[in-house]
């Protein structure tokens, strides 16, 4: 029935469900409406969701698939094993090599647990399947469609892509999931389609289900309608863009990046957000904007992934001269240089941390689930503004692509609490003539004046310059200056509260080992945490919060985990503690760690590993 042990918990006797899914197939086919599609319909019957998908850097051809983990309970990872996969094509299932015979990716037949099922084309020579503790079925795709065409009258290349409609089919037949929740799901999916493009997937999804009951195979699970409350599917880059409107964020300018980019695409065609986008002809050009329109008033930010990052170095640094609130969301993926367009990593905090010559304040934060993709973009608009600093918000592509549900009470209710501050932000000064931008305070932070809005006069240069903007070297208000951009960090720490600053699981005094991580290994932590070790996921990375350091010299044995080759997060908390942590767990294959490779290498760590490499997939 697809129930299982509760996976934090070996020894738990409460049974949950909890079943993954794949599917793949060439890029351009449609295999990610699949399984958006499926992902939808679990959603509708109640169920907890988490998806995430792994496509190559080109746009058509290449290999590109998707895993479904879905439950009853509380989910935040994928699984390293799926109980079903269903591929259309041969290349999902042996892998491929190119003209050099080096092997793009060695297919999927692996990646069905012991007891599972892989269903494949009719075409597939079953024979080369060399296992036989799973179940390996034949699927007459062809014979399907053609069905289709006959009934609605058309050439089968005319429907040939309802063939993911026929996936769908298939896995919720075999996952015992409503079939007629599928079909109202397809009904409003394809709306916009027209009723011809609704029949033809209603239509595909009859003949399947007609064909599958030929074949009497055996069901994998009952994934029967429970109650739940309402639950959205969201993808990470909508959160990021929730996030943005519910912090009153008016303008985003953007220039095209994987995987950056699906966010102001998103906004761009929600106008109702009330977001207006623009694309100009460059990253210099991007972040320029994004720092004049915040000097005008506007809450105003930008959405780039590393190489679009680095161009905007020039302009953070005179933001951080100018004091200037900008919000800028980098959407991590695999580097340096154009990297892996297409992969997750973790390797932009150090350069986050230092990004822009010269020393000044910033805030460097970093969802590590959807949820807090919400909440902490919006937050990100209040620091910037009440700080005066420029504020980066870290994503990943390992939380900007991925599916998962999020109540859509978790939305309403942090959007009714949410209150827009503006710091120091005044309409008129009190005073005639010219405006002191920079004065002297004992926070430093000072009153900011919209241009345009009184007769006051302003200077914003990039120079060094006194209270009123006019370029100054004199030493005297060269060091009053310095020290008044760098005390921020004082009052930053002091301000936040301590939830916002970082999460902390379990009794790390206690516990018999203690995990400190950042970002997208939240999931998998939390998947794998029991009453034996305890989490501390950094969320405000800098300033870093000296109560990091307590926390970290009361525990036994400390890990940090990271998706980065040289443990950028363990160098910055050396950096700012003197505590080097001793233990290492680290993936840069591009892929995201999984909760079952990870739950390995924290026993490795257990058992006295003292730098655990988790790149075996």
């Amino acid at each position: 029935m697809g129930s299982k042990k509760n996976l934090n918990d070996e020894e738990s006797d409460i049974l949950m469900i909890d079943v993954s899914w794949m599917t793949g197939g060439k890029q351009g086919t449609g295999i990610d409406s699949a399984a958006s599609l499926f992902s939808k319909v679990l959603v509708k019957n109640g169920y907890n969701v988490y998806g995430y998908r792994e496509y190559f850097s080109n746009i058509k051809g290449m290999h590109s698939f998707f895993t479904v983990r879905v439950s009853d309970a509380a989910i935040n990872s994928q699984s390293s094993k799926v109980d079903l996969a269903v591929f259309p094509d041969k290349e999902s299932v042996f892998g491929e090599k190119n003209e050099h015979g080096e092997t793009i990716h060695d297919g999927h037949i692996k990646d069905v647990k012991s007891g599972g099922m892989l269903i494949v084309d009719k075409n597939v020579d079953v024979s080369q399947i060399k296992r036989s503790d799973i179940k390996v079925v034949q699927i007459d795709f062809d014979q399907i469609i053609n069905n289709v065409a006959k009934k609605m009258g058309v050439k089968s290349s005319d429907v040939m892509i309802a063939k993911n409609t026929s996936i769908v089919a298939i896995s919720a037949y075999l996952f015992g999931v409503d079939t007629e929740i599928l079909r109202t799901v397809l009904g409003s999916e394809f709306s916009n389609k027209g009723e011809a493009v609704i029949k033809m997937n209603t239509n595909t999804l009859d003949e399947t289900l007609n064909y599958l009951k030929t074949l009497s195979i055996p069901g994998l699970a009952k994934l029967t309608p429970i109650k739940n409350e309402e639950q959205l599917l969201l993808e990470g880059y909508e959160a990021s863009a929730i996030g943005k409107a519910i912090g009153g964020c008016k303008m985003q300018v953007y220039y095209p990046i994987t995987p950056a980019s699906d966010e102001s695409v998103f906004l761009e065609s929600h106008p109702e957000l009330g977001i207006r986008v623009i694309q100009p002809e460059s990253e210099l050009a991007v972040i320029g904007m994004v720092t004049g329109a915040s000097i005008a008033g506007v809450r105003a930010s930008t959405s780039t992934s590393g190489p679009g990052f680095a161009l905007m170095t020039e302009t953070i640094s005179y933001a951080g001269m100018t004091e200037t609130p900008i919000v800028v969301v980098d959407h991590q993926r695999g580097a340096p240089a154009t990297g892996l367009p297409t992969r997750t990593e973790q390797a932009d905090l150090e350069f986050a941390i230092h990004q822009g010559h010269g020393d000044f304040s910033r805030m460097v934060i970093a969802p590590g689930d959807l949820e807090e993709a919400i909440s902490i973009t919006a937050e990100a608009f209040n620091y910037a503004e009440t700080f005066q600093v420029p504020t980066i918000v870290l994503s990943e592509k390992s939380i900007s692509q991925i599916y998962k549900s999020v109540k859509k009470s978790y939305i309403d209710n942090f959007k009714s609490s949410y209150r827009i501050k503006r710091g120091k932000l005044v309409d008129k000064a009190g005073y005639d003539g010219d405006f002191k931008r920079f004065s002297f305070t004992e926070d430093g932070v000072s009153p900011r004046l919209i241009p345009g809005r009184s007769d006051h006069v302003m200077w914003i240069a990039g120079d060094e310059h006194d209270e009123y903007g006019h370029p100054y070297e004199e030493p005297m208000n060269r060091i009053r200056m310095m020290e008044k951009r760098n005390k921020k960090d004082e009052l930053i720490l002091k301000s936040i509260g301590i939830k916002d600053k970082f999460n902390l699981y379990g009794y790390p005094d206690k516990a018999d080992l203690l995990i400190v991580s950042w970002g997208s290994p939240k999931g998998a932590i939390l998947d794998a945490l029991n009453d034996k070790t305890a989490f501390l996921q950094i969320k405000l990375i800098e300033p870093l919060d000296p109560e990091i350091e307590n926390i970290i010299r009361k525990a036994k044995k400390v890990v940090c985990i990271e998706e980065n080759i040289s443990g950028q997060l363990r160098q910055h908390i050396a950096s700012k503690t003197g505590i080097l942590i001793e233990n290492q767990i680290l993936k840069y294959n591009g892929r995201i760690i999984d909760k079952d490779e990870l739950k390995d290498g924290l026993n490795r760590v257990l058992k006295g590993e003292k730098k655990v490499i988790l790149n075996d997939y």
